[in-house]
């Protein structure tokens, strides 16, 4: 079974296994459902850093220092995933309601 997001970071990239992607997929969908890109975006960093914190050997390796870079993207990008799925439910919810407020029924007499 092949990986289902494409991994951009050439260090990490080939030390992503499905069993990774999976978990960062798993952690993902506990944290809430997001659009489809942003749980593309926030897989794909959890990804990274599962595979950072496994593959670590010392506080001084190239996997610390990504592991601190990718930890930084990841908190900063979840708020935004998260106002997201807000916006995308409001935006569903609305939608759903039928008529906009704003709109004027019309019956022939």
């Amino acid at each position: 079974m092949a990986l289902v997001y494409t991994y951009t970071d050439s260090y990490l990239a080939s030390l992503i296994t499905i069993d990774r992607e999976n978990q960062a997929l798993a952690d993902v969908d506990l944290l809430g459902t997001f659009p489809a890109a942003w749980r593309k975006k926030l897989a794909i960093v959890r990804a990274y850093i599962i595979t950072c914190m496994e593959s670590q050997k010392s506080t001084e390796d190239v996997f610390t220092a990504k592991l601190a870079a990718y930890r930084n993207e990841f908190a900063e990008a979840l708020p935004q995933a998260r106002a997201a799925a807000q916006l995308a439910a409001a935006t569903s919810t609305n939608a759903n309601q039928g008529a906009s407020p704003f709109t004027v029924s019309l019956e022939r007499a």
